[in-house]
């Protein structure tokens, strides 16, 4: 018996992926995604004296590992995060949560923030974003 031919499910299996997306006409090119990395701590920034958990960076920026955004602030401006061990709602168990020590260590990640956006090419900070930041730590703040 002669199979006939079957090019939807011949497509299904090939091998060879195509893109569904047609390209644009314009000759604007699309902007960069601004990197996980830059949306981690720009929430950070934004929690305020509240601070962060691991779970607020896995709901509010789609990240994972959230505690690796921290450490790595830490290794990289040799600042030290307040940890708070906070138990979970349902009882079982604890996570920790996260928050800068003094308005110095917002300012380091500030400066961070906006350097690696001017080399990736990305949108940074602007002054107002920076100074509603400021103001999320009054000047007397010292966490630990």
């Amino acid at each position: 018996m002669e199979k006939k031919n079957r090019p939807i499910q011949q497509a299904a299996n090939s091998d060879i992926r195509t893109s569904d997306i047609t390209p644009t006409t314009s000759p604007v090119q699309v902007p960069k995604r601004t990197p996980k990395k830059h949306r981690a701590r720009v929430y950070m920034l934004r929690t305020g004296v509240e601070g962060w958990t691991e779970n607020d960076i896995l709901r509010y920026c789609r990240l994972s590992s959230g505690r690796n955004y921290a450490s790595e602030l830490e290794r990289q401006l040799d600042i030290q995060l307040e940890r708070i061990d906070e138990k979970n709602p349902d009882g079982i168990g604890a996570h920790l949560r996260y928050r800068f020590s003094c308005r110095g260590d917002v300012l380091k990640v500030i400066q961070l923030v906006n350097h690696n956006a001017a080399i990736n090419e990305h949108h940074g900070l602007s002054q107002q974003d920076i100074t509603d930041i400021l103001n999320l730590y009054p000047d007397a703040f010292n966490a630990a």
